[in-house]
């Protein structure tokens, strides 16, 4: 995280533009173990938590948390805007030589005699000596192609909006480190439709097929489950939500992520299962891939994220 927040920065003064928006994180839990980890992170990043009551909490934000929560305030903490950075990323590689072919999806990937790796999709072939494969909820199908087998599944979470009643209602970055239904919520502040707050459920439905995502209709058990958590919880909400929208999540085992190389094919360097966790480390991974591409000793170790964890249940 640190590394990648230098670099977002670095990005932002040669781009000349804002990707990150500073924005203090509210996390609220009952279980005081995970607050002080979290406490705990907040220092090691270079700045102080602020630990607040339930009652601190609900005064400030208009929030109705049960009074046997803890809160804590990240104030270093800070919101990218995710379409601006994916568009200043490809200005940035298309101005340093690269080339960027949007709308080729890959159907095929083949290991050719002399170790060269060939993609086919509808509208050609590419043949190259080294490859890096980020895959994201296709990983599972595309890799097993080439004999990597993991144990991945792709989630389909709805992401709603919700009104916010009056225009000077505090809004900010939150996370409710409490499990309801399997997963945790989190939120984003007033920054994407006018007068709305982000609020979603951190898991969904596995899923078979990606490209099925907008054809399965979404869950009314989940739709009414959230709405009841913004009626308890936040008051100063709209208790309908006004947009809803879908992503995909493509999530291992241990919710942890994989970057590797093959094991029979080390010009073959993949990652994955990067779903909650992936954007805002971009950077930092995009680094160590190239290294890894390369032939060169990685910045950062990443054996914790080895396929190799998965052996048991990996055909690899």
């Amino acid at each position: 995280m640190a590394d990648s927040f230098g670099m977002w920065k670095k990005m932002e003064r040669e781009a000349g533009v804002t990707l990150l928006r500073p924005h203090p994180m509210l996390a609220v839990g009952e279980d005081q173990s995970i607050m002080t980890k979290l406490a705990t992170s907040v220092r090691k990043g270079g700045s102080e938590p602020i630990l607040l009551s339930a009652g601190d909490v609900n005064r400030k934000y208009g929030t109705n948390f049960p009074a046997h929560c803890h809160g804590l305030i990240d104030p270093s903490a800070g919101v990218l805007m995710a379409d601006k950075c994916v568009q200043t990323l490809q200005r940035l590689f298309r101005e340093a030589g690269g080339r960027v072919v949007d709308e080729w999806p890959v159907q095929e990937v083949e290991m050719k005699p002399h170790g060269e790796v060939e993609l086919r999709g509808p509208k050609g072939s590419v043949r190259t000596a080294r490859i890096v494969m980020c895959p994201g909820p296709w990983a599972g199908p595309l890799l097993a192609k080439i004999g990597v087998h993991l144990p991945l599944q792709v989630r389909r979470i709805s992401v709603f909006y919700w009104r916010i009643k009056e225009e000077d209602t505090p809004t900010i970055s939150f996370v409710d480190t409490r499990e309801f239904d399997d997963g945790h919520n989190y939120g984003v502040p007033l920054l994407e439709y006018p007068g709305m707050m982000k609020l979603v459920h951190h898991t969904g439905p596995v899923i078979e097929s990606p490209d099925e995502r907008d054809k399965i209709a979404a869950s009314t058990q989940h739709r009414e489950s959230m709405k009841q958590y913004v009626k308890d919880n936040f008051p100063t909400l709209d208790p309908e939500p006004v947009v809803e929208e879908t992503c995909l999540y493509t999530c291992t085992p241990d919710l942890e992520f994989v970057v590797d190389r093959h094991p029979r094919h080390p010009n073959v360097i993949f990652a994955c299962g990067f779903s909650g966790t992936g954007f805002k480390i971009a950077p930092a991974i995009g680094e160590d891939l190239c290294n890894l591409a390369l032939g060169r000793p990685t910045v950062r170790d990443l054996s914790v994220f080895s396929a190799d964890r998965f052996k048991a249940k990996s055909k690899m």
